[in-house]
């Protein structure tokens, strides 16, 4: 009798446990473009994905976006860094200078067009060396949102821990010569 109390007691808990919606299992691949701030937000991603949900992460740096969006028609990569510019450039719309405008132009589009999904922004303007303003994000495929529902909260870690005066601190660190590796693991351990 004591034995199918246990086993009940045992079942209930494990029916009543909420489902678990880490990113474990499969190899998650990062894009970015082969910059200063693509290396420094690629390795950033790679560390808190890595860090907060136990999964393997490999980043992938390319020559310029041409090479990113091959990669992507490819499904070589499953997360990207993005900025609001060169979407708009590879959607061929044009750019009115609302910074707001574009971003919900390509989050619209990409979702739509290409079944990608913009997370928040990390609010950097002029990025990855333009001079037009510009917010940079992290775009996941939507099969990975689907497959990694816990992918947004974890990145969203990094979104509201990055701010431009912060963000230009740690560009000038990488600028300086240090590792972006290295200078993304110690902003993340601080």
């Amino acid at each position: 009798m004591m034995n199918r109390v246990i086993i009940l007691i045992i079942l209930s808990i494990l029916m009543l446990s909420p489902k678990a919606d880490a990113c474990v299992g499969k190899i998650l691949h990062v894009g970015a473009v082969n910059s200063q701030e693509g290396q420094l937000l690629g390795e950033m991603l790679s560390f808190l994905i890595n860090e907060r949900t136990g999964s393997t992460v490999a980043v992938r740096f390319f020559d310029d976006e041409q090479g990113l969006y091959e990669a992507l028609k490819r499904n070589q990569i499953d997360i990207f860094i993005e900025n609001t510019t060169r979407a708009l450039q590879s959607l061929h719309e044009p750019s009115d200078g609302d910074l707001n405008e574009a971003l919900a132009v390509v989050k619209t589009a990409f979702e739509k067009e290409r079944g990608l999904v913009w997370l928040k922004p990390f609010c950097f303007l002029h990025s990855n060396g333009s001079t037009a303003p510009s917010y940079t994000a992290p775009v996941l495929l939507m099969e990975v949102l689907n497959n990694f529902p816990a992918l947004p909260r974890v990145i969203g870690k990094l979104t509201r821990a990055l701010n431009d005066s912060v963000y230009a601190k740690l560009i000038k660190s990488v600028e300086s010569g240090e590792q972006p590796k290295k200078v993304a693991r110690e902003f993340l351990r601080s």
